[in-house]
């Protein structure tokens, strides 16, 4: 798979997305994606949350070996809270794809 590069992202409690820099239609790489989200998932990893900056108030969680980024107000201990996931395509411009990201109810 190419290298994607993200442009966008929200956390929100009902869904996240991720805005990417794609000239495909990004649906067809969705199930490797998925596949890859739900392996880190089961894995039960840690996620860590900490402050990149105390005096700002600025948090981040991180998963070890997979991404650090800024907090979402999400505070999960483990990847395994997460629960089942959903993930669907949304087209949002030429050369602009979006990938929606669902829990299941009983996750959140």
């Amino acid at each position: 798979m190419d290298s994607i590069e993200k442009i966008g992202a929200h956390i929100a409690q009902d869904k996240a997305r991720i805005d990417f820099k794609w000239d495909e239609n990004i649906s067809t790489v969705l199930p490797v994606i998925k596949k890859e989200a739900l392996g880190i998932i089961e894995a039960n990893q840690e996620i860590i949350s900490a402050f990149s900056d105390e005096e700002k108030e600025e948090r981040y969680w991180e998963i070890r070996g997979f991404s650090r980024v800024p907090c979402g107000g999400t505070h999960l201990r483990k990847t395994a809270e997460i629960g089942e996931i959903e993930l669907k395509r949304k087209n949002v411009g030429k050369n602009k794809e979006r990938i929606e990201i669902y829990v299941s109810e009983s996750s959140i």
